[in-house]
């Protein structure tokens, strides 16, 4: 059954009335009452008494009236969900993430998500920034969230956030003492770091930082998180230069001090084919208006 022709019985069963049912569905009576016969054929049956009193259904169109409303209702909502998706509005939202993007920006972020997409459904996943990439690439996620710079020439690399070091240390340490550090005070000392293979893009950066200024790193400690250094730190292996977000975890044990002596700012970002959805459009802009990164922003194409 067509829904036009479920459409055209409809009104006609509510107006019983052709001429006003036309009017309804803004076309002429003749193609209307074609309309109806048509479905009348198609169905076998008879749908409607026409006498001079006027129009009435039959047993076969009261039965039938239901089960129009309801296929034409779910119709519609099929139309609506379809819209919704296309625009945004609607659908799944797979984004991938790196642990720094768990410290700040989901924080504010997802909460904003919910509020004015309620209808999307957002699946996360934790990733590598290295592993986001690829994953794009075959169609798993449609944004990442990642400690530039990574290798993706091929994708769209949105900037975010630019975080400051500071040195998270043993609230016993000595230096600890100090409301700010400079990058001298660190040369020596014993080191606590993740991996360098976990966020090379951070890790590298930070460490050619610090030997850029001539300090010497005496590394005590390799761990596979910063949760796991942000432990060994408190107790008392030594101290590491993170980012400034994460003062947010507020491990027990560990204070963050300002440091001076380095500029560099470490980027968080998101990545996104080059066209990106509707959905991660979305993102984007309440990752922009959270506060966390400047509106004025643009997107840059690598």
């Amino acid at each position: 059954m067509e829904h036009r022709l479920l459409r055209a019985f409809v009104a006609v069963a509510e107006e019983l009335h052709f001429g006003r049912a036309a009017r309804r569905l803004h076309i002429s009576q003749p193609p209307l009452s074609m309309q109806i016969r048509r479905l009348e054929e198609d169905l076998g049956a008879r749908l409607f008494e026409r006498d001079r009193r006027g129009v009435s259904l039959t047993v076969s169109g009261e039965a039938l009236l239901g089960r129009a409303r309801h296929l034409l209702a779910e119709a519609d909502r099929a139309r609506a969900e379809v819209q919704r998706v296309e625009s945004g509005d609607g659908g799944v939202l797979s984004v991938a993430y790196t642990a720094a993007a768990t410290h700040r920006l989901l924080p504010r972020v997802v909460p904003l998500l919910r509020a004015r997409l309620p209808q999307v459904r957002l699946e996360l996943r934790e990733l590598r920034s290295a592993e986001q990439a690829q994953a794009i690439r075959e169609g798993r996620i449609e944004l990442g969230l990642v400690c530039a710079p990574v290798d993706a020439l091929d994708l769209a690399l949105h900037p975010l956030v630019h975080e400051r070091l500071v040195v998270a240390l043993p609230a016993k340490h000595l230096l600890a003492r100090r409301k700010i550090l400079g990058v001298t005070d660190l040369d020596g000392l014993p080191y606590v770091g993740v991996r360098p293979d976990v966020e090379p893009g951070w890790a590298l950066g930070a460490t050619r930082a610090l030997h850029a200024a001539g300090v010497r790193l005496q590394v005590v400690q390799e761990t596979d998180s910063k949760v796991a250094m942000l432990g060994l730190i408190a107790a008392g292996l030594g101290l590491s230069v993170v980012s400034e977000s994460m003062r947010e975890l507020g491990r027990h044990g560990v204070v963050f001090r300002p440091l001076r002596g380095i500029n560099l700012r470490l980027l968080l970002a998101a990545i996104t084919p080059r066209e990106p959805t509707p959905r991660a459009l979305a993102f984007l802009t309440l990752a922009r208006a959270s506060g966390r990164a400047s509106p004025a922003a643009a997107v840059r194409k690598r």
